[in-house]
């Protein structure tokens, strides 16, 4: 029997259970979609014009929106910008709801049906059609290696029914699927907009005005998008008068790849907003009456993944202890300067069905800790600490942890890698702990407990299909959990199921919680409306105003 989902009663914080992780990338006039200008000089924002208030935001961010990453996107970022909208949306409690499909149908264990919203306009005036999501869909499947395996996906296997309903067949049961598909990547682009346009043509709220190459992205209101009439959008009411008299009239992001320079620019009013500002900077932002933060919850947590399978964490005794050293508010009020929350599981409790509370609490007891080291196997080897070398807080939780294991007995050293290899050196699984922040940048999240935990996961197939072994991965009680968690037709149910999956992986040391994550937006006083999203890349702009006025 096919199921309908509806705003109301679709499931919530559903994602690919696949096991692929994922993240988480000329001139010319053409019909007010924008240009884009690899030479042209920085816009200068601020001040007074003519007695008005000034309707120019500038937004600095930590990554380039421009880039080859986003050439299938026409060399515009997905994420923060509000140009492109996917079928479906996130709402603030981390489910998934309608946003350009009003509706979706699982017609089968692999084949969904979604039903498309009627009176949305792409930036050219030209209506959405099926056609334009099965463009979509095909060409981040050619751009993206990873995204056949995240989200199910083959080329050829999007078909439009008709002009407003579009099929998908997935590779394998997929009850995940519209959670996954909200991630900003499935953006609907207009079939003109590609690698080789200098156009960015999209449905959102804005659209591109302009892009200089490695440096930003400027963005307008669309004045024909679909929420601009009053109609309940997928989060709020847009009121029709926010796009009738705008407060925003041009919105650009621009990347600043210090955070402490976003900081410096913002102080120097070259910015009105700046995202994640250094943790050791917030609280004097927060002082100072010309600025302001918000601080955000965000579905991502730091953890430690033990190795289950090396010497010496191969010891379930040894695991507890570690756990045992572990003073997670500590951590959080010292290195991450009181930005973040001690965490009590590898999931963040942002995630809707997240345990928390009910899963045990272990430090910090380092006599027990101790104790513990001398009823296991544990001789003196030096335990290794693996750290992704980009990440600025990592090698200082590290060294935190160093210090700790060692006032319980245990050795450890700190092994840094660059970025991108990463990944790669912790799956071929030669140290004992490896620091790891991890979330979901969708309504969806199975995937990060199936990734970690599950024997055929991303992080342990490899090991697993070649020695039986893996990394994260307890055992078959627990792939058995995960599996019915993910075909699971309840968020309770999920709760449930995903819940003793993570009660399992904490009570046995093979994973060592430490925070859950959050971000901050740094703004000037004056500057209001930005509605934050537990997704930072869904920032919602559309209200921004100084001192909540809209110009006159």
């Amino acid at each position: 029997m096919s199921e309908r989902y509806h705003r109301r009663t679709v499931l919530g914080g559903t994602v690919s259970g696949l096991g692929l992780l994922a993240g988480c990338l000329g001139d010319g006039d053409s019909g007010g979609t924008g240009t884009v200008d690899s030479n042209s000089s920085a816009t200068e924002y601020g001040g007074e014009n003519d007695g008005r208030v000034d309707r120019s935001f500038t937004v600095g961010l930590p990554s380039d929106p421009t880039g080859a990453n986003w050439d299938v996107y026409g060399g515009a970022t997905p994420y923060y910008t509000q140009v492109l909208e996917p079928l479906v949306g996130t709402s603030e409690a981390m489910e998934p709801e309608p946003l350009l499909a009003t509706d979706w149908e699982a017609t089968d264990d692999t084949t969904w049906v979604f039903d498309l919203r009627e009176d949305v306009t792409f930036h050219n005036d030209e209506p959405l059609t099926a056609d334009a999501v099965v463009h979509t869909f095909e060409a981040v499947v050619d751009h993206w290696s990873h995204v056949p395996g995240w989200i199910g996906l083959e080329s050829g296997n999007v078909e439009p029914i008709d002009d407003r309903s579009v099929e998908f067949v997935t590779t394998e049961p997929f009850p995940t699927f519209p959670g996954t598909i909200s991630h900003s990547y499935y953006g609907i682009v207009h079939p003109e907009t590609d690698a080789d346009s200098s156009t960015v043509v999209g449905t959102g709220p804005f659209r591109v005005e302009r892009i200089v190459s490695g440096e930003s992205v400027t963005v307008v209101p669309f004045a024909d998008h679909w929420r601009g009439e009053g109609e309940t959008g997928a989060d709020t009411e847009i009121e029709t008068d926010i796009w009738n008299d705008p407060a925003l009239e041009e919105l650009t992001f621009r990347y600043y790849e210090d955070p402490s320079t976003r900081v410096l620019a913002l102080r120097n009013e070259e910015l009105d907003l700046a995202l994640e500002p250094p943790r050791n900077e917030v609280s004097e932002l927060v002082d100072d009456d010309a600025t302001s933060v918000d601080r955000q919850l965000a579905p991502r947590a730091g953890f430690g993944a033990v190795n289950l399978y090396e010497a010496p964490t191969n010891d379930e005794d040894l695991r507890r202890a570690l756990a045992y050293a572990i003073d997670q508010e500590q951590l959080v009020e010292t290195v991450l300067e009181g930005v973040g929350e001690p965490a009590r599981s590898p999931i963040s409790s942002a995630v809707p069905w997240a345990a928390r509370d009910e899963l045990p609490a272990f430090g910090p007891d380092r006599e027990r800790g101790a104790d513990l080291v001398e009823s296991s196997s544990y001789d003196g080897e030096t335990l290794e600490i693996l750290i992704d070398g980009s990440e600025p807080d990592d090698r200082t939780v590290a060294a935190v942890l160093q210090n700790w294991f060692g006032e319980i007995g245990v050795e450890s050293e700190i092994r840094s890698v660059e970025a991108a290899a990463f990944y790669d050196v912790f799956r071929e699984g030669e140290s004992n702990v490896s620091l790891v922040n991890l979330g979901s940048n969708s309504a969806a999240s199975d995937y990060l407990i199936r990734a970690m935990f599950h024997s055929l996961g991303t992080d342990n197939r490899q090991l697993y299909e070649s020695e039986g072994t893996g990394i994260m991965n307890p055992g078959e009680a627990v792939d058995d959990l995960i599996d019915e968690g993910y075909r699971a037709d309840s968020l309770e149910e999920k709760r449930e199921l995903y819940g003793e999956v993570q009660r399992r992986v904490v009570e046995t040391g093979a994973a060592l919680p430490l925070y859950y994550v959050e971000y901050g937006l740094a703004r000037h006083a004056d500057v209001t409306g930005v509605e934050t999203h537990p997704i930072d890349k869904l920032i919602d702009w559309r209200g921004l105003s100084r001192d909540g006025r809209r110009g006159v």
